[in-house]
């Protein structure tokens, strides 16, 4: 890969690592559809009953729907003379004009002669990161029949291995997966040109788009079955499936798939549960031959004492998408909190997260015989499944699995606690119409009687008999208070009542 194109990912990296989160979230990840065009294509371009341009159209409209609506639909071949590969026919969100230049996709010549041009894979992820997404984020879906023949080589074998292992050596690429296609065709103009299938495979270039295929993977976007594998070989490789528990009230997995729930009574809570289930090889369309399998755990808020235990520590012989054998794992649950703790009794129980990390090592993979007949009921002439020996990335895996328990507590600490705030606020109610009200008090001035209704830390004028004000009574929290003008009323006898 060029010098320019890694310090792009350098610079993404960078932008990961300050903000925690791609710089390119927010535009998204370019989706290029590269269409092969080359010689070897012709039965799919001049078939009748070919659906290839249909199919192209429809993953395109697929994506779009997923929210993929900035894309570029480009044709590849091999460069020559002034035929560049690859080649732009649109780049945007107009789906009539990604319709419209995906059908003006056709077979091109080398210039100046009656040859069709050859293929270059290599040539065409270089061009399309370089030309379209320079530096960007972007996932490239590439439509076509496998055959990978710079200079119009016979070793097909040998230039897709080499391809094979340029994508999967690259740092840049992340992911890949491919979606086998069932195609019969054959050509018009040359009828010995035939073929029974065509490959689309799809490629995160940066970890964003990686995370984006991923996602829309999950979601069984665009073909709603699941994607072979190519790369990662070492990450997602098993998934947890519980069967039953004990020491615990339940144990299912969510609407994901992904994260065990373990259930418990708060009056029951144990020290440990044991989980008995089975592994999912993850791995389509590998098989795991064999694996030494360990395993860690923790939870997010308390580790202390936390530990962690499998029945074994080696699985052999599960296949692609099936099951293992039973397996136990062990795992510690942290203290939970008292039930007249403020979480518990404003919350809807307790609950903490945790992580199952699943590790396997000396991994050993093989390509699954259901696969590698699908390949050979394809792409009859081509020994395709020999490119999918795993490569020196697969000897070894980690799986994150998440967990959560949840506590349920009874209801009574909450009624206690809500008649208590109620008796409180009562009296909090009470006493503030209480003190609140006015209240009457009298005041001889020099015989005479005078009355003076107050509410707290308000204030009267007392008047003497020659209608002169000689001081104010207050009232306080408790009793008033005579403040009495020291001239004014000298000669005047002033007394509470």
């Amino acid at each position: 890969m060029s010098k320019s194109i890694r310090n792009s990912i350098t610079v993404l990296v960078f932008f990961l690592a300050m903000f925690g989160r791609s710089p390119f979230s927010v535009a998204g990840v370019q989706q290029i559809i590269l269409v092969q065009n080359s010689g070897w294509m012709l039965p799919f371009y001049e078939d009748p009953s070919s659906g290839f341009k249909e199919l192209a159209v429809e993953l395109s409209t697929r994506l779009y729907n997923y929210g993929a609506e900035e894309q570029v639909i480009a044709s590849f071949n091999q460069s020559f003379a002034d035929n560049k590969s690859p080649y732009l026919h649109y780049s945007g969100t107009e789906q009539a004009m990604i319709r419209q230049a995906i059908v003006s996709i056709a077979p091109v010549m080398k210039p100046g002669t009656r040859v069709y041009s050859d293929t270059d894979f290599k040539e065409a992820i270089l061009g399309a990161v370089t030309q379209f997404s320079p530096g960007k984020p972007c996932v490239f879906w590439i439509i076509t029949n496998n055959k990978n023949s710079p200079y119009n080589s016979l070793e097909t074998v040998k230039r897709n291995r080499e391809f094979y292992e340029f994508v999967n050596g690259s740092e840049e690429i992340t992911r890949i997966v491919a979606f086998p296609y069932a195609m019969k065709v054959q050509s018009v103009t040359k009828p010995e040109y035939r073929a029974d299938g065509l490959m689309i495979y799809a490629m995160a270039y940066g970890e964003e788009a990686g995370r984006f295929l991923q996602d829309m993977l999950s979601h069984n976007i665009p073909f709603g079955q699941q994607a072979a594998r190519l790369k990662p070989l070492n990450a997602e490789a098993l998934t947890f499936i519980p069967k039953y528990v004990r020491g615990s009230e339940s144990v299912t997995v969510d609407n994901s798939g992904r994260t065990l729930l373990l259930g418990f009574d708060a009056k029951t809570t144990p020290g440990a549960v044991d989980i008995t289930g089975r592994f999912i090889n993850d791995f389509y369309p590998y098989d795991i031959v064999s694996a030494d399998l360990a395993m860690a755990f923790g939870f997010s808020n308390n580790n202390k004492g936390i530990y962690a235990k499998l029945s074994t520590d080696h699985i052999e012989n599960i296949i692609s998408g099936k099951q293992s054998s039973d397996v136990t794992v062990r795992v510690t649950v942290p203290p939970v909190p008292s039930p007249w703790s403020p979480d518990v009794i404003f919350g809807s129980g307790y609950r903490s997260k945790g992580l199952i990390r699943f590790e396997l090592k000396n991994q050993k993979l093989a390509l699954s015989n259901e696969f590698r007949s699908l390949m050979h009921e394809l792409f009859p002439d081509d020994p395709l499944p020999d490119l999918f020996i795993p490569g020196p990335s697969s000897h070894s895996s980690v799986t994150h699995q998440p967990l959560l328990v949840q506590v349920t507590y009874p209801s009574w600490p909450l009624v206690v606690v809500g008649f208590m705030v109620f008796a409180i606020l009562g009296g909090l109610v009470g006493g503030g119409v209480l003190f609140s009200r006015e209240k009457m008090y009298h005041v001889s001035v020099d015989g005479v009687r005078k009355n003076f209704g107050l509410r707290p830390f308000h204030q009267a004028d007392i008047i003497n008999s020659s209608g002169e004000k000689i001081g104010v009574i207050k009232r306080g929290i408790i009793k008033p208070e005579i403040v009495l003008d020291k001239e004014k009323a000298s000669q005047s006898n002033v007394r509470l009542m």
